[in-house]
């Protein structure tokens, strides 16, 4: 793995000796912010490589590149759908961000019955998620997809295994259900003020939705999100 801290995604395939042309907003951030010149080195992935890349020329405009080292990396093994009700700008933007970098596969607003929020700008978070991986030091970017009703979650049941975080008593905590990185995992975040009373009857009704507690505090949905990643994560990658 290559140690040189400026990753750029590429949604292409690579080659050893490609010469690529970077898009116009990756130009600007090598050229004001990092200070780019011909001849300095970068990273440029995707989904299933790291390549070494050496600046053949930069401009105001206009950035090429030769790849000159090429490594195939294995895909993630994993796959964790965050399933969530749609929140306000700023704290939406964290909880994208924070996910893509703990290893989230992927985002599915989820319309509620106490969500206030319908509209949301997947542009915006998709690069927000691209940026995520790579500082992370992450191939894989996170799908994000459209908004879909309760009932199409529940009815549709896409995952082996669903997690729903509560604030209702007596529920089991995260460890204390073996998961294990072949499953698909949907995890679920309600709105504020948590789900409703039907709508946590509905996910009783169902064999594979397990209720799980992050502790005796209120979270904002944004860090329940982040809070939950992460211990899924830390079980399936390295609990014994």
């Amino acid at each position: 793995m290559y140690k040189i801290k400026n990753r750029i995604f590429v949604e292409k395939k690579l080659n050893l000796n490609d010469r690529i042309e970077l898009a116009s907003d990756h130009v600007h951030y090598l050229k004001n912010v990092l200070r780019t010149k011909v001849g300095d080195s970068i990273i440029i992935f995707n989904d299933s490589s790291n390549c070494l890349a050496l600046v053949e020329n930069i401009t105001k405009n206009s950035c090429n590149l030769n790849i000159v080292e090429y490594e195939d990396i294995k895909k993630e093994t994993h796959s964790i759908t965050l399933f969530f009700s749609p929140i306000k700008r700023s704290p939406l933007e964290l909880m994208i961000q924070k996910c893509s970098e703990i290893g989230i596969s992927a985002f599915q607003p989820v319309l509620m019955d106490r969500t206030n929020l319908k509209k949301i700008n997947y542009e915006r978070l998709k690069l927000i998620a691209i940026e995520a991986c790579e500082q992370s030091n992450r191939n894989t970017i996170p799908e994000i997809f459209s908004p879909i009703s309760f009932d199409e979650m529940i009815n549709h049941n896409s995952q082996n295994n669903y997690l729903y975080c509560s604030l209702r008593d007596e529920l089991k905590r995260i460890r204390d259900h073996k998961l294990v990185k072949t499953d698909k995992i949907g995890l679920i975040i309600g709105p504020e003020g948590d789900f409703t009373s039907e709508e946590i009857n509905k996910f009783k009704r169902r064999e594979n939705y397990y209720g799980v507690t992050l502790g005796l505090n209120i979270l904002k949905s944004e860090t329940a999100a982040i809070t939950a990643s992460s211990l899924i994560m830390d079980q399936i990658y390295y609990a014994k």
